[in-house]
């Protein structure tokens, strides 16, 4: 019984932990760290946590050579490509829709697999699927009639969930299955964080850098890395092999849960009736979606090892 309850309390604590992505964000940035800098410092500060820890495991952090490449550019482009389009949602819509909207991913993965490998849908599935479309249409209705600079935050709130299930696409290949899940990780936010460290030296020396409050950075960037990467990630692994992946699904709608809580009761946030409607049929289709078959298909589950 204790190892059943320590393994809900992790899963919830992962859970909440991604959910408050959105804050630590927001707090980071009143610290005065620009855009690609909150991005590539969390990818670095959790790169580099993962690597202590390997080290003291005494567990190699080498990667074999022929995944380097393609580990790269889908880290790049797909994982970092998805906290981009996140974190700049931020800036045009509140946090609660863009976690919400961005919540959508596993009906994305589910349709893929339906075009490309030929996969059939159980009934659940198919529920699911019409739940996520409606409960969107509710969600984004109190924007739907709104300025330009809402749309773009919805349109970017949405592009993230596409790049976050092509990134889940990427980690269902045989190969990338098989590695330590520790490792993957290190090797995914560093290749990121060497990527996006670019932009991010570039607008550095255009010298036109904000003053830095160093509390708010800080506790920023540490939430980011630390508990919305790292122990979020690691969490829900532990939660996985105790309780196991049927109850963790269903713990970790908690994720939109929190975000909206959290912009409510801490960002100020409106919460219309029509978009805690939508964001409910939403997290509930999600799960439903996530119900696999016998097949195996990895939407839900296997993607929050590495979370966006």
């Amino acid at each position: 019984m204790i190892r059943y309850r320590t393994g809900v309390v992790l899963t919830l604590l992962s859970s909440s932990f991604f959910g408050l992505m959105g804050l630590f964000n927001l707090l980071a940035k009143e610290g005065g760290l620009g855009l690609f800098e909150r991005i590539t410092l969390r990818f670095l500060v959790g790169a580099v946590i993962l690597w202590l820890v390997l080290k003291l495991q005494g567990k190699t952090t080498a990667l074999p050579k022929h995944l380097r490449v393609r580990l790269f550019l889908a880290s790049s482009l797909f994982f970092g490509g998805t906290s981009y389009l996140l974190f700049l949602s931020y800036s045009y819509i509140p946090t609660s829709l863009t976690t919400t909207l961005h919540f959508i991913y596993p009906l994305l993965v589910l349709l893929f697999s339906m075009s490309f490998d030929g996969y059939r849908p159980s009934t659940w599935q198919k529920w699911g699927t019409l739940l996520s479309l409606a409960g969107l249409y509710l969600a984004v209705r109190p924007s739907g009639g709104g300025s330009a600079k809402q749309g773009l935050g919805i349109a970017l709130a949405l592009a993230s969930a596409l790049t976050f299930c092509l990134y889940v696409r990427f980690l269902n290949r045989k190969e990338i299955k098989e590695l330590d899940n520790t490792l993957l990780m290190l090797h995914v936010l560093s290749s990121a964080a060497a990527t996006w460290a670019i932009p991010t030296l570039a607008t550095l020396l255009k010298g036109s850098h904000m003053p830095i409050l160093w509390a708010k950075a800080v506790g920023g960037i540490a939430g980011l890395a630390l508990l919305s990467t790292v122990l979020g990630c690691t969490f829900f692994s532990l939660g996985i092999r105790t309780i196991g992946s049927e109850k963790a699904s269903i713990l970790s709608v908690f994720e939109p849960v929190t975000a909206i809580l959290a912009g409510v009761l801490l960002l100020g946030e409106s919460l219309p009736a029509t978009f805690a409607s939508g964001s409910l049929l939403i997290i509930l289709g999600s799960y439903l979606v996530s119900r696999n078959k016998k097949e195996h298909i990895p939407i839900l589950l296997t993607t929050k090892d590495i979370q966006a």
